[in-house]
């Protein structure tokens, strides 16, 4: 696929796939001089023509065709349908093709969708292999680290039981509660106070009864570390990061509830708000939440 093109679009509204279009569904874009909310129709485009091979299709399938690939991408884009499966793809992404830098994430739902919408389209991921030039893959925490660290008790991948700080065991849904009450966060505040891994890769949470689901896989070593963020840092973190021009960004749809005001980005610059995003932790990408990643030419 010479010069292939990359966008973003509001759900539901899938441009036209001339043959060289990739890209996915966002809970909202920016790019300079537009900021399109998540129902607003459109499409944005972002202006750098990639010379990529695109491979998609169910997992299966697109690992058929990526472990007959004979070269060394320079940097790749990989786009999901559903959160099911991405840590397992990139598990092996990472044996496969080591050190390529990488961005991309889950695609946006709209209203009644149970999954994202892809450009190729595909029922589990969508990966373009980029040739040529020399590429960078930047990750942003935009949340502040508080040093409280907390042992969990899992109950499934996504699924915390069960949470201490120091003494003894509590339901997660009360401790964070605890948490929200002692930083002044809403109960229904779960973007601007977060689990974050000693890596540094935050997932979000939700309250499930007295557990707390989460929208990434649980860390291995079972202890998290509690960051949060104010609305107004959140902002201006944001908008420094996507102040370079001619970059692709990928942020969290969670972040993008705690902007009060549009989005500016850099001129060639495309923004877009994802389901859980691709951050590059120790040099290999991961499934995060609440988070912004970046890929960008080196100059």
């Amino acid at each position: 696929m010479s010069n292939a093109h990359f966008s973003f679009w509001t759900p539901g509204h899938v441009p036209a796939d001339e043959g060289r279009s990739f890209g996915c569904a966002a809970h909202g874009y920016a790019s300079a001089g537009d900021w399109r909310e998540p129902q607003a129709p459109g499409a944005g485009l972002w202006p750098a023509a990639l010379n990529a091979e695109p491979v998609s299709g169910t997992y299966a399938a697109a690992w058929e065709r990526l472990d007959r690939v004979a070269w060394r991408p320079a940097a790749a884009l990989l786009l999901f349908s559903h959160a099911q499966g991405i840590e397992t793809f990139l598990e092996r992404w990472n044996v496969r093709f080591p050190g390529v830098p990488v961005a991309g994430g889950g695609a946006a739902l709209g209203a009644g969708q149970t999954a994202g919408e892809l450009l190729p389209a595909a029922p589990d991921v969508a990966v373009l292999l980029i040739r040529g030039g020399r590429w960078r893959a930047e990750t942003l925490n935009v949340h502040d680290r508080t040093g409280r660290i907390f042992e969990f008790r899992a109950a499934g991948p996504r699924a915390i039981a069960q949470l201490r700080e120091n003494g003894e065991w509590l339901p997660a849904a009360t401790v964070f509660r605890a948490l929200q009450a002692a930083y002044g966060r809403a109960e229904t505040d779960c973007e601007s106070l977060t689990l974050c891994d000693t890596a540094g890769r935050n997932v979000h949470c939700r309250f499930d009864g007295e557990f707390l689901r989460t929208g990434a896989d649980l860390p291995a070593d079972g202890r998290m570390e509690c960051r949060l963020v104010s609305r107004a840092d959140v902002a201006r973190r944001l908008a420094e990061f996507c102040a370079v021009s001619g970059a692709l960004v990928f942020g969290c749809a969670g972040l993008r509830s705690l902007l009060d005001a549009p989005l500016p980005v850099a001129p060639g610059t495309l923004a877009g708000f994802m389901f859980g995003e691709l951050v590059t932790v120790d040099g290999r990408p991961q499934f995060g939440n609440l988070m912004a990643a970046r890929l960008a030419r080196e100059v």
